[in-house]
């Protein structure tokens, strides 16, 4: 419709094939911005291999993220070493666990899987969609290379993938978490061991008691240091989760047709704001 001439707007990136994005970057009616949307991998730390925190580590030092948002995403993703994403004011997220096959390679041997023989079936959950899928495919291709670990693939539509997601029945799982608000708590309230949307099996009383610490302090700083501490041991300690990209919005509209489209951390953009800028004014 858009292209017809049937639309003045798209703001919904599901909306433009990954195939189509190089061409559609260069364009003049192109509009990307990031916003606080992060896009990770889930392991099951209730039952498998992955109730060993060497695996669940090898797993996460063994990927390639630039690989992803550049073979892939192709929309400007950034990769994504910490679970919260950049834009919150004051908050300064801690760096994950990077890039590192000799290190990942070394915590599966000594969990017991050198060059990944012995390692068990698993598989990694993801819902339909075309992004999905070629994530899901470079992600088996990678673990492969770097890990030697045959991983299956398991697509499910949403409805099956969520009730799978929630019943743990998976190895890894393609996971996104979008924040509501501009605070860091919109994030790691997530993985508490009492959160319904934690998806893990995964349970620390020492995360617990940061996070329950920081709703408790009144002085801002200090609330956020405890939060990026709490975030450091999710991310570094406890790794049930393994932050891929962040996500960018993307618009498509002409900017000298249309008005009141502002970037924004939120990618909320009312209607009521934007207008015309070719209307003819009201009399």
């Amino acid at each position: 419709f858009y292209a017809a001439g049937q639309a003045d707007l798209i703001m919904d990136k599901g909306l433009a094939p990954p195939s189509l994005l190089d061409a559609l970057k260069t364009r003049p009616d192109f509009h990307a911005a990031p916003f606080l949307g992060t896009f990770f991998l889930r392991f099951n730390c209730a039952k498998g291999p992955f109730t060993d925190v060497r695996v669940r580590k090898a797993f996460a030092m063994a990927l390639d993220r630039k690989r992803i948002t550049t073979k892939i995403t192709r929309a400007g993703e950034t990769d994504a070493l910490s679970f919260v994403p950049p834009g919150i004011d004051g908050y300064k997220a801690p760096e994950g666990l990077s890039e590192n096959q000799e290190e990942a390679r070394r915590l599966l041997a000594e969990a017991g899987f050198p060059d990944g023989r012995g390692f068990p079936l698993t598989t990694y959950l993801y819902s339909e969609g075309e992004l999905n899928e070629g994530v899901a495919i470079e992600l088996q291709s990678m673990w492969k290379e770097r890990l030697g670990v045959n991983v299956q693939l398991a697509r499910q539509e949403w409805k099956v993938y969520l009730n799978s997601l929630g019943s743990l029945d998976f190895g890894i799982a393609r996971s996104s978490w979008v924040g509501d608000y501009p605070d860091p708590n919109t994030f790691l309230d997530l993985f508490l061991s009492e959160s319904g949307n934690n998806r893990t099996g995964w349970k620390s009383p020492v995360y617990d008691a940061l996070i329950h610490q920081a709703a408790s302090e009144t002085d801002p700083k200090v609330r956020f240091g405890t939060l990026r501490k709490a975030e450091e041991y999710l991310i570094c300690d406890g790794v049930p989760i393994a932050p891929l990209f962040f996500y960018v919005g993307i618009q498509l509209y002409d900017p000298e047709r249309l008005g009141g489209i502002e970037a924004n951390v939120l990618d909320e953009h009312p209607l009521r704001e934007i207008f015309r800028k070719d209307a003819s004014p009201t009399p």
